[in-house]
């Protein structure tokens, strides 16, 4: 029997036109599917969660969160384009586990750390990114001392009053030592303010120290965080004053 194409509608042709081509597509698609995944599925591990990084003196400490996947049993930090390495082993609890990873020895500089997780079969997961800058001499040599403005001593010299001028912008303590009259060292720390909500407002222009032992010195130094998550505190030299 022969068919003559005209006696079906365009339409109806145009559909079986399309039909064949997604067909024909479709199996293109998955014979190339199938050379990707020819040697298995791609597995990946829980990716870290909640990567932050807190800047240091020549290190910086790594910190994330380990919320999915219980077969998680090591993390791997790299930096200097993967040069540089740090593993972690891990044992997962049941429920969130926060891990921490301090990179020691790190030169000063900015650097971009990526962090894995793997399983026991060594399934890697997707990265997590951050970067963050370690802290070293060139820092500490920028720093500076708070200045005082002047000091006085009451009559029997057993209480010193000082007067300061403003601290330097990320300065966070001034610590003072002094003999009292006990013959004992004694170690005061002087804070910055704070507002009733919270919010830091300054050093107090003026301190005084009690007990003190008259005929004796002082010295400070001043305490400076390069961000506000700093885990060290880098200090100037200390300064003698005697009243």
């Amino acid at each position: 029997m022969k068919y003559n194409l005209s006696n079906y509608c365009a339409p109806c042709l145009l559909g079986g036109a399309l039909f064949l081509t997604m067909l024909f597509s479709c199996g293109k698609m998955n014979s190339n599917y199938a050379d990707f995944v020819k040697n298995g599925e791609i597995v990946y591990s829980g990716r870290p969660d909640s990567l932050t990084a807190f800047s240091g003196d020549n290190r910086v400490l790594l910190r994330w969160m380990l919320v999915s996947d219980p077969k998680i049993v090591q993390c791997k930090v790299f930096w200097n384009n993967k040069t540089d390495s740090l593993v972690i082993p891990v044992t997962r609890s049941a429920g969130v586990d926060t891990i921490n990873a301090m990179v020691n020895k790190l030169p000063e500089g900015l650097y971009a750390f990526q962090v894995f997780a793997y399983d026991g079969v060594g399934h890697s997961s997707v990265k997590s990114e951050v970067t963050a800058a370690s802290y070293g001499d060139t820092y500490a040599q920028s720093i500076f001392n708070r200045s005082l403005k002047g000091v006085t001593k009451s009559k029997d010299g057993k209480t010193v009053y000082l007067s300061w001028f403003g601290a330097g912008q990320q300065a966070v303590v001034v610590e003072l030592q002094y003999t009292n009259s006990t013959d004992q060292l004694v170690t005061l720390y002087l804070k910055g303010l704070l507002s009733e909500r919270g919010n830091p407002i300054g050093f107090a222009t003026a301190d005084t120290i009690t007990g003190y032992k008259p005929g004796t010195s002082f010295k400070f130094r001043t305490g400076f965080a390069p961000t506000k998550t700093a885990i060290d505190t880098f200090y100037t030299d200390y300064k003698t004053v005697t009243p």
